[in-house]
């Protein structure tokens, strides 16, 4: 098993590129035999209910997410296994670049991001690329005149892959319609003309 154990290695630290570890993964039986057996105890982790190769199985390895989750598996399974790795931070570092630079009133998920803000160019530098992510956010999601102000979580409105255009937030207070304060969200379907809303209550 000293050549599985060099790959999973080689792919925490970065030496192997995603695509060849999940190729590794459905193709080397030896591998699988690996990351399958029950000896180690992974009561109390993510993996108590499953095995270490059905969790890396199920990632998408296209996906920056995917990724980084593949990635700290693999580091788990080393670490319960004794074996000390020290992993790349290409993976940490392509997860903050996704999320660190999301304005703080859009919560666009994982995959919308990677497929309409994130840059196609791998050449570009990261303050090239933050400031393509800065300009997708804004031809993309588009406001009135300011953004929203949300009290709870950010909720903005994407129908079929598109942002709805925000159009403003109404205050509801003193109200006999609602037990609560709170606000009114208005989004516009720019290509249906029409106005859907989302509320908030404190």
């Amino acid at each position: 098993m000293e050549n599985e154990i060099q790959i999973l290695r080689d792919f925490v630290g970065g030496k192997i590129s995603e695509k060849d570890f999940e190729q590794q993964l459905y193709t080397n039986k030896d591998l699988e035999k690996l990351l399958s057996d029950p000896k180690p105890n992974w009561r109390g982790t993510y993996l108590q209910d499953t095995t270490p190769f059905l969790s890396l199985a199920e990632q998408n390895y296209k996906s920056v997410s995917g990724k980084l989750n593949a990635q700290g598996t693999v580091s788990l399974f080393l670490t319960k296994t004794g074996i000390e790795v020290t992993p790349s931070a290409k993976y940490s570092d392509e997860y903050d670049l996704l999320l660190g630079t999301s304005p703080k009133y859009i919560n666009a998920g994982t995959e919308f991001i990677e497929k309409y803000i994130l840059p196609k160019d791998k050449t570009l530098s990261k303050t090239e690329q933050k400031q393509y992510i800065k300009q997708r956010y804004a031809e993309l999601f588009k406001y009135q005149t300011k953004p929203p102000k949300w009290i709870q979580n950010p909720d903005w409105l994407i129908k079929n892959d598109k942002p709805l255009f925000f159009l403003g937030q109404i205050e509801i207070k003193n109200s006999d319609l609602f037990h609560d304060a709170g606000w009114v969200y208005l989004f516009v379907d720019q290509e249906t003309k029409t106005i859907e809303s989302i509320k908030q209550f404190y």
